[in-house]
């Protein structure tokens, strides 16, 4: 199977992915609540994908992909702004990037500017995000019969 070509088979996919994610919240990250999913900001047209509040009331705005790119950087960064200026600084809020892999140089950015972004791989089992598998029916191989076995 494999991954989806155009862009809106990709923001559907990771949109499964999400809503796994969410779903699966409870035992992935024991201490998060889901708060809300698509996060509107009141100023803006971007939304966030996922809203979490942990037990410290530490919240959370995360940016799903398949696979993280420098994109995803500038959405969290993004999400951050709104969400610290939509809660007037009062609030901790932590910016998360979640995908199945995380290139190397993304994982630098992060560390080295101190963005304080969590970067979160999400598990490979997520990774058809509930849905099933291809369409296409299952390749049957035949093998052929040798004859009777000699002992």
């Amino acid at each position: 199977m494999g991954f989806p070509e155009s862009e809106t088979d990709v923001f559907a996919h990771e949109s499964r992915v999400r809503d796994l994610y969410a779903e699966r919240l409870p035992s992935l990250r024991p201490r998060e609540l889901v708060a809300q999913r698509e996060v509107r900001y009141a100023n803006s047209l971007i939304r966030a994908d996922l809203r979490t509040l942990d037990e410290d009331n530490v919240i959370r705005e995360w940016e799903f992909k398949l696979q993280a790119d420098y994109r995803a950087l500038g959405q969290v960064l993004s999400y951050l702004a709104q969400a610290k200026l939509e809660f007037t600084f009062e609030r901790t809020v932590t910016g998360v990037i979640a995908a199945f892999s995380i290139p190397p140089e993304i994982r630098l950015a992060v560390q080295v500017n101190n963005l304080g972004i969590e970067l979160v791989e999400i598990p490979a089992w997520m990774r058809l995000g509930g849905a099933a598998p291809s369409q296409e029916p299952p390749r049957i191989v035949v093998i052929p019969a040798l004859g009777p076995s000699a002992n």
